[in-house]
């Protein structure tokens, strides 16, 4: 398989990354964004995360995979989700049994796509997040409480920081910075418009 150029968007649950991607897009660069509707499991997991976790867990690391190997445009993709992301909530949500299946189909997966060429990893404080969440009023989300939220900052910043010796990371406080304004005026995504114009 020909591996092309990825940009991997990484960061809690309302911390930015689809904002952020249709900013990218709005400026010409090919952004896919995560069809998360599309996963038959989503509302069963947050009703009952034990249960439902695995083939919640697996169905997104899978249409993940299916959209960066599919998509045909440009040589270089800005992906609202990351691999890296989707490993941090099998930290979280799966038993070590079921998290050692998942994270054998996500290193053969990794295989064949490659790491990305860069990760740009948000970072949100917890009660910022959770108000968003509430403040955008999406049903099957209501149970998510801050502890969770908590527990996914973690996993998300272990996996991060194991994977910084071989991709690099750009880091953004998305709390601070508001990705709905001109994102080429963002001084700190300088480096990734560098990077996505070679």
């Amino acid at each position: 398989m020909n591996r092309r150029r990825r940009i991997e968007i990484c960061g809690n649950i309302a911390s930015g990354k689809t904002t952020l991607a249709r900013g990218f897009a709005k400026i010409g660069y090919a952004a896919i964004e995560e069809t998360f509707l599309r996963n038959p499991f989503i509302e069963k997991f947050y009703q009952n995360q034990s249960l439902y976790s695995f083939e919640t867990e697996i169905s997104f690391l899978l249409q993940h995979y299916h959209s960066i190997k599919s998509d045909k445009r440009g040589e270089a993709l800005i992906c609202d989700f990351s691999l890296c992301l989707d490993n941090s909530y099998a930290d979280v949500t799966l038993p070590d049994h079921r998290r050692n299946i998942f994270l054998t189909i996500s290193d053969e997966i990794i295989k064949e796509i490659g790491d990305p060429e860069m990760i740009i990893y948000l970072r949100c404080p917890e009660q910022v997040l959770l108000d968003r969440i509430l403040k955008r009023g999406r049903k099957f989300e209501t149970p998510i409480d801050i502890s969770y939220l908590q527990k996914l900052s973690k996993a998300i910043e272990s996996r991060i920081s194991m994977i910084s010796s071989i991709v690099s990371v750009v880091e953004i406080d998305s709390n601070q910075i508001d990705f709905r304004k001109n994102i080429l005026n963002i001084h700190s995504l300088s480096s990734i418009t560098k990077l996505l114009d070679k």
